[in-house]
């Protein structure tokens, strides 16, 4: 459906998009220039410790938490209060599913519950975070797009990682933490022959992606389930995939997640992830900087599991849960410019791909 938008509300809509670029683009350049005054004073290179020592001194980096914070609070207050009018329309519209000649399909499970461990946590700060809002895959997806300074708005970030993929002769590809479809989409034209699945454990993200794949014409099969525990048979699958879904789970969901891709790949399948490389990647190559505001962002805005991941070792993940050849490799990225046209951010740096292999029997 056309989700109607006055001119007030349009307006508003785009200043707090603006605002939401401005923190990316606008504020960082003054962090770099603290950063370089002062690095005199840190060791080489310096802790994150060090850094955030440093850091929290700066008032581009007091301003911009302080900014970052609210700024995502006005986006979906905006974008609740236009959704808010029109509550019923957009509600049926979501609840109508499966329709004659839809080009995806949605299975829901009633009995998927929510991990015990986002309670009382709501991811982004994203009211009623990914379940607990009727309308959260349009609140996502609204804030998304200036979150990511728009450079992924033709599914930019899902493409970095199955471009990295190695080509096969894939059948049946599950991604798990799909959302609401971005990182699946990719799939559906790399490997048109394909069965293409995503797998989310929140009914409200999944009803979008459903419409959304139905709007762009994506054959997808949408299962709500968790992904430490899916419907697929042992080694009934290809490839399996995950992009961002690693820092938003506890480590126990880390292992049991890997040990769920083993279960059903077939022997000679693969699975890959890609989130941003590692803490001591970003120190040791990139800038110390990236380190810290990936940290920082993560406690500040209700990512809690984002110091744990990027202080992990993810290849021992994959290896301890059986994979073989695992291996890692930095990939382009569409958002901070690295390896593309064009450099956007200070400290631009790759995504960062863990891939493995389930043993040959």
């Amino acid at each position: 459906m056309d989700i109607r938008v006055t001119r007030t509300e349009q307006a508003k809509y785009d200043f707090v998009s603006g605002l939401m670029n401005f923190n990316s683009t606008g504020i960082g350049p003054g962090m770099v220039q603290f950063y370089e005054k002062h690095k005199n004073k840190l060791k080489d290179p310096p802790t994150l410790a060090d850094t955030k020592e440093l850091m929290e001194q700066a008032s581009a980096y007091k301003f911009g938490a302080f900014f970052e914070y609210n700024n995502h609070a006005m986006m979906f207050d905006t974008v609740l209060d236009i959704l808010e009018k029109q509550k019923d329309e957009v509600i049926e519209w979501l609840d109508t599913q499966n329709e004659m000649g839809s080009a995806s399909h949605l299975t829901l499970d009633k009995s998927i519950k929510p991990p015990r461990y986002y309670k009382n946590i709501e991811i982004h700060t994203q009211p009623g975070n990914y379940h607990g809002n009727q309308f959260a895959g349009i609140l996502y997806h609204w804030m998304i797009g200036p979150f990511l300074c728009n450079r992924d708005n033709n599914d930019e970030m899902g493409w970095d990682l199955a471009n990295g993929i190695p080509k096969g002769d894939y059948k049946k590809i599950v991604d798990f933490g799909c959302g609401i479809g971005k990182s699946t989409f990719p799939y559906c034209d790399l490997y048109p022959d394909a069965e293409v699945f995503g797998v989310d454990y929140a009914a409200p993200m999944l009803k979008y992606a459903h419409k959304f794949a139905n709007q762009k014409n994506k054959k997808i099969h949408f299962i709500q389930a968790q992904a430490e525990n899916t419907p697929f048979e042992e080694n009934s699958v290809d490839l399996v995939t995950a992009i961002w879904l690693y820092h938003e789970v506890n480590r126990k969901g880390m292992d049991e997640i890997a040990s769920e891709a083993l279960r059903i790949l077939k022997p000679g399948g693969k699975f890959a992830i890609m989130e941003s490389p590692p803490f001591k990647v970003l120190n040791k190559d990139y800038h110390p900087l990236s380190e810290f505001l990936l940290d920082s962002t993560g406690r500040r805005m209700e990512d809690p599991f984002i110091p744990l991941l990027f202080s992990l070792d993810r290849k021992e993940i994959f290896e301890t849960a059986g994979f073989s050849s695992v291996r890692e490799e930095g990939l382009p990225n569409h958002l901070t410019g690295w390896s593309t046209d064009v450099n956007y951010f200070f400290g631009s740096y790759p995504w960062w791909m863990t891939i493995g292999i389930k043993p040959q029997k």
